[in-house]
């Protein structure tokens, strides 16, 4: 699942605008233009096989669109962020700035951006310690934000935080009750609609839909969308997906059961855990030099005893 799917439609009822949403949805994604371009190339190749020879459709739709141009040229390669680096980054953006609270829960827990965004105050369980991730916060080209499932049923886990985080939360929560005593009627409310689309209006007109209350917010109560924290992160020079490969690779070096790492990284099954979401760090590198220095003198010790012991019998 590196990019979004087409979907489950059969190849007879592609149309361009099917195809142009998907490719949208790519860069909204995050990826480069270089690769975008690459899929849609990739595309168009096995639809010309649909029309010739396979003879399943009359004509190409990918043929009909582009590959958007405003796509980056040049990612942000991803990468493990030292506690120095993240420390640096939290002075940068400290408490009561719009970027420090989805920093933290992307270094503590691992999640995807769209799940921190998409978490709100109804997802917390102080009591127990824990995060309910079961949605994800998505853009949907010219329709606007949206509140959607998660990507697989594996998805939709709870995260066990640590109590550093949940004060953070605790105190964030109280800090946006006073943002919003603050600013009063320009405070900006969220509302949910009943297809999931998210309406964003000031709390002084009414609106009969439902609120909800989004963890990640701007002072004035705005929600904090996905471009605007990946621009800030691509100023810092960082990939979004770099606190991912670092929580999950910080687990593995402390001695984490790669299991335990996968069900909070909300993967299907550990095996992608370890291929994906962990690095061949230094830290690691010398642990397996030491425990193979350790067989190595145990099966040396387990010989020498051997061959003492056969000395003493023969």
């Amino acid at each position: 699942q590196i990019f979004p799917r087409i979907g489950d439609i059969k190849v007879q009822d592609l149309t361009p605008a099917i195809l142009d949403k998907w490719l949208r949805d790519l860069q909204a994604a995050g990826l480069s233009f270089r690769y975008i371009d690459g899929c849609h190339a990739l595309l168009r190749q096995a639809l010309d096989y649909a029309v010739y020879p396979a003879q399943l459709i009359n004509s190409n739709p990918a043929s009909y669109i582009k590959s958007p141009k405003n796509a980056p040229r040049k990612i942000i390669k991803r990468h493990i962020i030292s506690p120095e680096q993240f420390n640096t980054l939290l002075e940068k953006f400290p408490f009561g700035t719009p970027f420090y609270i989805p920093l933290l829960l992307l270094y503590h827990t691992g999640m995807r951006l769209g799940e921190v965004l998409g978490l709100t105050w109804a997802d917390v369980n102080f009591a127990e310690k824990k995060l309910h991730v079961n949605r994800q916060l998505v853009y949907l080209h010219k329709r606007g934000y949206f509140l959607t499932a998660l990507k697989t049923e594996s998805s939709k886990r709870y995260i066990v935080i640590d109590s550093y985080l949940l004060g953070e939360l605790r105190r964030w929560k109280e800090q946006q009750i006073t943002n919003e005593q603050e600013h009063g009627g320009t405070y900006v409310y969220t509302y949910l609609e009943d297809d999931g689309q998210i309406t964003r209006q000031s709390k002084a007109l009414p609106y009969a839909g439902q609120r909800i209350q989004f963890i990640c917010s701007q002072p004035n109560g705005k929600l904090l969308l996905k471009t605007t924290l990946i621009t800030r992160l691509t100023a810092e020079g960082l990939n979004a997906h770099s606190f991912r490969h670092t929580h999950a690779t910080q687990l593995i070096e402390s001695g984490a059961k790669a299991k335990g790492v996968a069900g909070r990284l909300g993967h299907t099954n550990a095996s992608i855990t370890q291929n994906l979401y962990t690095h061949n760090t230094l830290k690691l590198q010398v642990e397996t030099a030491e425990i193979f220095a350790q067989n190595l003198q145990t099966n040396l010790h387990c010989r020498q005893s051997a061959d003492s012991f056969f000395e003493k019998t023969d």
